[in-house]
């Protein structure tokens, strides 16, 4: 039998401009003074070292990639879902083809569902494919376990826990019609616990859900979800059977950026700009063992901001953005090098795989960012041919 339970939310004891996560006070920062008033990141006081993994490509067509839009690494792998294939392809951890580990079809232990992410788990020998409303278990070396159904619909997850996952509700559902907002189930999909009471009084009950305006990724190290939606400030950690605020961003949106990032009957919004005008929406976020990261976009550009977990400083960076964001997304759907230049000049922005940020270059965004910004181009790139396939960027962070 399913447990339903409410999440409980923490008080928030927090500071006007900063916080200190050893004295037990949240951290509540003023994003939009730090956005107002740019600088430079400190990005490389925590990156100990950088390793480029170019993926090759072989005689073997399906060594080919157009784009990757999901991956995950292990000491020993890299697995990536194309762009435009449905399939999981196993590389080595120097960049060589090994094979199509899990193609997508019908059969014994293929794939059929759309795939909303990929997470190696390899203590346990385990890699889970997710999707609406399946995770496919299989060994790393592709071998099929099972698949373990939910009838809840999910648009993140992850595994955070031994036989816990947390999720991500997929938008355009209001909670009053059976979905929910923030999730932590068991294999079986039984709940153990689940949060939607993401409010406003400008959204009346029954239209309020989720939207696409929301930002979610998986801390390996803190086995935890972060997660943002466009209508609160506050950013929230899932863990094995908790949800607590992790931090406090003061935005101050406008009531209009509120509104689309909560009605979730209004689907106008799959059209509209987040972040246009003087709205800060966030796009995106990791967290590593000193800050917490943001992208965001703001009047018409985007900045990437980092949060002090001790001291709650800010510091936020203009993003160079040499074309258009469409164009830019044609080239690479992850926006790899829409980041941070405080390292080497080169911009840097990925998600963290257990301690190490992980960073996708597309050599067509490359070549994009090399006519029309100022960046320094790493030897190890610049003899990258435009048609190649995607280049992984693992650097390692230091201990907070």
């Amino acid at each position: 039998m399913k447990q339903w339970h409410l999440f409980c939310l923490l008080p928030l004891m927090a500071a006007c401009d900063s916080g200190h996560s050893g004295s037990g006070e949240l951290i509540s920062v003023d994003l939009r003074q730090g956005i107002d008033h740019p600088s430079m990141l400190n990005l490389q006081d925590e990156v100990e070292s950088v390793e480029y993994i170019p993926l090759e490509t072989t005689d073997d067509p399906a060594s080919l990639l157009d784009g990757v839009s999901e991956y995950a690494l292990t000491s020993k792998y890299i697995y990536v879902s194309p762009v435009k294939e449905q399939r999981i392809v196993q590389f080595d951890r120097k960049g060589h083809f090994i094979k199509t580990l899990i193609p997508f079809g019908q059969g014994p232990g293929e794939f059929s569902n759309f795939l909303a992410g990929i997470q190696a788990d390899e203590e346990n020998n385990r890699l889970y494919l997710f999707s609406a409303n399946q995770i496919g278990v299989y060994t790393l070396e592709g071998e099929f376990i099972q698949n373990l159904n939910h009838d809840y619909q999910i648009v993140y997850q992850r595994k955070v826990e031994q036989d816990c996952f947390a999720s991500v509700a997929f938008p355009y559902i209001p909670f009053r019609s059976g979905s929910y907002g923030l999730g932590i189930f068991t294999e079986q999909g039984d709940t153990i616990a689940v949060k939607n009471d993401f409010t406003s009084p400008l959204v009346p009950p029954e239209k309020a859900g989720f939207t696409i305006g929301i930002a979610a990724t998986y801390s390996g190290k803190q086995q935890s979800l972060l997660f943002k939606t466009g209508c609160n400030d506050t950013v929230f950690r899932i863990s094995d059977h908790k949800n607590m605020p992790a931090c406090v961003l003061n935005l101050q949106n406008s009531d209009q950026e509120i509104i689309r990032c909560l009605d979730a009957t209004d689907f106008s919004s799959l059209h509209q700009k987040f972040g246009g005008n003087k709205d800060i929406f966030v796009s995106d976020l990791f967290e590593t063992p000193r800050s917490y990261y943001f992208r965001c976009r703001y009047d018409g550009g985007h900045y990437v901001v980092s949060v002090d977990k001790e001291t709650g400083k800010i510091l936020a960076e203009q993003c160079e953005q040499p074309e258009d964001i469409f164009k830019l997304s044609d080239a690479n759907l992850l926006f790899g090098m829409l980041g941070t230049r405080s390292y080497r000049s080169f911009p840097v922005w990925g998600r963290m795989e257990k301690d190490g940020l992980v960073q996708v270059v597309i050599p067509y965004e490359l070549s994009l960012y090399e006519k029309g910004s100022t960046l320094t181009v790493p030897d190890e790139l610049k003899k990258i041919n435009v048609d190649s396939n995607p280049i992984f960027i693992v650097y390692k962070l230091r201990e907070g």
